[in-house]
């Protein structure tokens, strides 16, 4: 079977504020500059939507070219600029900015869930074809902790070090707190129209979980797999590594078909399936890519950034076939370096201090974004 590149695109959240570090409530003003961006309940994070594409040259551009625009506006007005990380680093007002005082269902979140809610994230959109959306979402969902091995930022939140890699992940609401493994179509249906009965999800877009199906009228018509576990990631060859990383996977599995047969467990095994998925996303929000987890393919417990390792060169035929094999690369950076938190805390370490580490990757991340310019006029060949 060949399979040509699937569909992408990316919702990006993002912090602005001052080069101390500091987040400010700017999503009103970027709002009335910038028409296609979106906001969230509190103004501290704001949101861009890249198109879907399948040429990653193509969704390099767009999530690059949207954030060019907003640092120009940032600087022009009060020398303003973009903060790394997905939980505010510094103390910060518990105060509501409120973005959309009419809106219900900001209101709702706001007062349901307060400040756990003012993150930063990448939400990863997956094409999939209604034939095998569900058979994928299944067997993503048994890699999604190591997403977040790749991509955790949020060692510091509040003005402390938090003691987690990810605490933006440890800290968020899980809604509803149970989310059973979907083998169907009907069933995720039936299963939606549940929660929405019952309240325990005030709409079909209060699903948050670490990967949802999603399309343009859920639950019934679907197009495409959202990954939502993802910490803000920099660097956006690094971004488009992990983006390659979940092509990759889901790609060998519409080559081969060879589906994890631990999915072919009945009902009541597949739920205590769902607790184990969750208490590895917990342990890898604590110690990231060191985080020692269950593998799930060698029944073993292994170091987070081993089995990447083994995964990283079990795809890289994969990755030849489909001619993106210098997009994935980028992973052994990561698992070389460490992710975002991992730089943050080894600073933190050199220096004792929160404001000057954070001053320090803004400056990094700054740097990294204006470089991008130069790889938009010279893509990768």
């Amino acid at each position: 079977m060949t399979c040509n590149l699937l569909k992408k695109g990316l919702e990006v959240e993002l912090y602005a504020g001052t080069e101390a570090g500091e987040v400010l409530p700017l999503s009103t003003k970027l709002k009335e500059k910038f028409s296609d961006f979106s906001q969230e309940p509190d103004e501290r994070n704001f949101e861009y939507i890249t198109n879907p594409v399948t040429s990653y040259n193509e969704l390099f551009n767009e999530i690059i070219q949207p954030r060019l625009k907003v640092r120009k506006y940032l600087k022009d007005n009060g020398q303003l600029t973009l903060i790394p990380g997905s939980t505010i680093p510094l103390p910060f007002s518990k105060d509501f900015y409120r973005s959309k005082a009419d809106d219900p269902y900001h209101e709702f979140i706001l007062n349901t869930y307060k400040t756990n809610v003012i993150t930063t994230s990448l939400h990863i959109n997956i094409g999939i074809d209604s034939e095998n959306l569900f058979k994928l979402l299944c067997a993503l969902r048994l890699d999604i902790p190591l997403l977040l091995a790749l991509s955790a930022s949020s060692c510091f939140h509040d003005g402390k070090v938090t003691g987690y890699h990810s605490y933006r992940w440890h800290n968020f609401p899980k809604t509803p707190e149970f989310v059973p493994f979907f083998t169907t179509h009907e069933e995720y249906i039936k299963w939606t129209n549940e929660q929405l009965s019952s309240k325990k999800m005030l709409n079909v877009r209060h699903l948050w979980t670490s990967i949802r199906p999603n399309g343009p009228d859920r639950p019934h018509d679907l197009n495409r797999l959202e990954i939502r576990i993802c910490d803000l990631v920099s660097d956006t060859k690094k971004v488009l590594a992990i983006v390659a990383f979940i092509e990759c996977i889901i790609q060998k599995y519409l080559l081969e078909g060879n589906y994890p047969k631990i999915l072919s467990k009945k009902q009541k095994d597949l739920n205590d399936l769902v607790i184990t998925i969750g208490e590895q996303e917990e342990l890898i929000a604590k110690s990231g890519l060191n985080a020692k987890i269950w593998d799930w393919r060698g029944d073993t417990e292994i170091e987070a950034y081993k089995i990447i390792e083994t995964l990283y060169k079990d795809l890289k035929n994969t990755a030849s076939k489909l001619d993106i094999l210098k997009y994935l690369n980028p992973i052994t950076g990561i698992l070389k370096d460490g992710n975002e938190a991992t730089q943050f805390l080894e600073m933190y370490n050199k220096n004792k201090s929160i404001q000057q580490t954070i001053q320090y990757f803004i400056k990094q991340f700054t740097i990294m974004d204006s470089k991008a310019l130069d790889m938009i006029k010279n893509p990768v060949t």
